[in-house]
């Protein structure tokens, strides 16, 4: 199996491209465990309604989990006993563009899962007699994604223009199942967006299911995050060498008074009126001379000499100054302590105190007497002691608050400690510098082997120096980076983006309307907008009153939000020429707010198959016609499935109709008797 990897230089020409995923459902495989029965297929027509209808525990509810799990779901949902009992594999066929793939998966056993997959690709497939593992389940979502197209979309697992994690044909699932659970339920409108796992992934990569964020986007938005970072690496580490310290200066200086005193350059040079590049040019200049150049001159010792005066006076200042901020530090630390200390103990006064609220309480209530236990008005020398409590919880929790300020002139002091002791310890190291030449001056050591020395160490000092300071080539590559960030962004346009996506929910919301009036709805005239932050819609009265799913009362009303919804998202998909969803979408007994639950939930054959009243018979009716009208508006045609406990009569004469499977009666469902039979 081969897995194609795009970048963002495959896309020329990409939205002129129809890059539509044809993906619809032929058959349903089963294969029983006792290997003497041949497999079982359920058979569905492509770009058709295909209904499967039955009596309860026949097994109709098993269909969404059976091709989710073929499909690659991280769990086997499919219900346990019965049908996991009896069979060993489950499969299914699936018809593409050109050609079919078939999905099979082992029953996981005592598992929660198994990854144990056959996969089977070709315009024609013989389904085996018995399957055979080939692949597995990470293999088969990655052939999917692939399928899908978007294999490509390497997308780093961290927040990126909205995105969390890269794009899966997986997510597109969320479209395609309507459970038994979902399809009228109040607060939940996708498949799996109940859990927050998938509720969250979904959130974050709507704008790109919606078409408004193409695979090309994503893999600029992609390369725009990597220069992103890289710049900002980039400029912190200029930043760096850029900054240019008081130790940095002092220690030039001290290396270009050296120079003078060696006679390397002549003593006129004054380090104060060069910038710091001319410095280091001077140092360059310095570390390419050698001993042959040296001439020493009393000028240059003298001016040495004074050198260290001024060094040791700066010194003494800055100690004084470092000395008295200890100090000061010090008294501050012991004050912080002790303050901490009285802060605790004010806490538990404060809440000793708080009697006064307590009195205040009794004094508007005129109760009893707290101290001599009678009862009646409370005279004035309470009120005397109630404003004295408080005064005094007032005064408690001023004096509190007054470290508060305290701390600002405390963190001052400790900032200005530590810039004193590095300019110290600057200064202390070119005193040190000094002090090394002049001893050799004063001791006539101004030999050709100390002399090399200082050049090498010039020579070490300047080169560090520069590459700390200036990088011409990290300049360089700062500069391309800001551009072709700046080409990304003018590429990639979020407001295009935004204005898209906007105009893709539009669309959607519309084609909501227009199915609304078809089914059985008490609000068919009102306004639809998809809160697709929240994964839900609202509906807007005459009022203007915004009114959430869940806030919209009766099963009936939630049903046909469900159907429209999701109808019109399958419509929407179908229209675009880049669309990653499979064009079917499952539907597990969307009649059921229609049965009598008391009907439904008896125990034998015959009456747990319900009829419905003439009345319902009619609601039900209409969700056939809006499917087949769907189906009729996309182009190749949608695939539908539904699984439903009501009659042939609910879509008698409605085009596009196909009838699977009617289990009912004797040995009618899903899993053969005898599959099941111990003997």
């Amino acid at each position: 199996m081969v897995f194609k990897t795009f970048t963002s230089g495959n896309f020329s020409n990409f939205e002129s491209e129809v890059l539509k995923v044809y993906f619809q459902i032929e058959k349903i495989i089963l294969w029983s465990k006792k290997i003497q029965y041949a497999f079982k297929t359920v058979d569905f027509e492509i770009e058709k309604v295909n209904i499967i209808t039955g009596a309860s525990r026949t097994g109709k509810s098993a269909i969404i989990p059976i091709i989710d799990y073929c499909l690659g779901d991280g769990n086997c949902q499919i219900p346990v006993n019965t049908i996991r009992d009896a069979c060993s594999w489950f499969g299914v066929l699936v018809k593409l563009e050109s050609k079919r793939i078939l999905l099979a998966r082992r029953e996981p056993g005592q598992q929660k899962s198994t990854d144990d997959m056959m996969l089977l690709e070709g315009q024609e497939i013989v389904i085996p007699e018995i399957p055979a593992k080939n692949t597995t389940r990470k293999n088969v979502r990655r052939h999917l994604d692939e399928i899908a197209r978007v294999s490509f979309l390497e997308i780093e697992q961290e927040e990126l223009n909205g995105f969390t994690d890269r794009p899966s044909f997986r997510d597109m699932m969320a479209f395609c199942y309507q459970s038994q659970n979902i399809v009228a339920n109040a607060n939940t409108l996708f498949y799996k967006a109940d859990t927050m796992e998938h509720r969250t992934k979904l959130i974050n990569i709507f704008p790109y299911v919606l078409g408004a964020v193409t695979p090309e986007i994503l893999a600029k938005r992609q390369e725009l995050s990597d220069l992103e970072k890289k710049l900002k690496r980039k400029e912190r580490e200029l930043e760096k060498m850029q900054e240019v310290s008081d130790r940095w200066q002092i220690e030039i200086d001290a290396w270009i008074n050296a120079a003078k005193e060696y006679g390397l350059i002549e003593a006129k040079h004054s380090v104060d009126s060069l910038s710091f590049r001319d410095q280091l040019a001077l140092l360059k200049e310095i570390s390419q001379k050698n001993n042959t150049d040296v001439y020493i001159l009393g000028e240059n010792i003298k001016n040495s000499s004074k050198e260290i005066v001024e060094l040791r006076k700066r010194e003494n200042e800055i100690s004084l100054e470092l000395s008295k901020y200890k100090s000061r530090y010090l008294e501050m630390t012991q004050f912080v302590e002790s303050i901490d200390d009285y802060r605790k103990t004010l806490t538990i006064q404060i809440d000793r105190l708080n009697i006064s609220k307590w009195f205040e309480e009794l004094t508007k209530k005129n109760e009893i007497c707290p101290f001599c236990g009678s009862k009646h008005n409370v005279d004035e020398k309470m009120k005397e002691l109630v404003s004295s409590l408080e005064a005094l919880e007032y005064e408690t929790e001023e004096i509190a608050e007054i470290p508060v300020a305290f701390e600002r002139e405390y963190s001052l002091v400790q900032g200005k400690i530590s810039e004193l002791t590095e300019n110290l310890n600057s200064i202390q190291k070119s005193i040190k510098i000094q002090n090394n030449k002049k001893d050799e001056t004063y001791n006539q050591k101004y030999t050709l082997e100390s002399m090399s020395r200082f050049l090498g160490k010039v020579e070490y000092a300047e080169e560090a120096y520069r590459a700390m300071a200036f990088d011409g080539e990290l300049q360089e590559e700062i500069v391309r980076l800001k551009g072709r960030i700046s080409d990304l962004q003018k590429e990639i346009n979020e407001s295009v983006i935004q204005k898209k996506f906007r105009a893709a929910l539009k669309n959607i919301e519309l084609k909501v309307m227009k199915l609304l009036p078809m089914l059985d709805t008490e609000r068919p005239e009102d306004n639809v907008e998809i809160d697709y932050k929240n994964l839900t819609i609202t509906v807007t009265g005459k009022t203007g009153r915004k009114d959430y799913l869940w806030e919209i009362g009766s099963g009936s009303n939630w049903l046909s939000y469900h159907i429209s919804v999701s109808l019109a998202f399958q419509m929407f998909f179908a229209e675009q020429n880049y669309s990653t969803v499979p064009q079917f979408i499952v539907y597990d007994q969307p009649s059921q707010v229609y049965f009598p639950k008391k009907l439904a939930q008896k125990e034998n054959e015959k009456e747990e198959d319900p009829q419905l009243e003439d009345e319902d018979i009619l609601a039900v009716r209409k969700i056939f016609e809006a499917m087949s009208s769907a189906l009729e508006k996309t182009s190749p045609h949608i695939q539908i499935i539904v699984l439903e406990h009501a009659s042939e009569a609910a879509w008698s004469e409605i085009k596009n109709i196909n009838l699977v499977e009617e289990w009912r009666g004797d040995n009618n469902k899903l899993i053969p008797r005898e599959w099941l039979d111990e003997n």
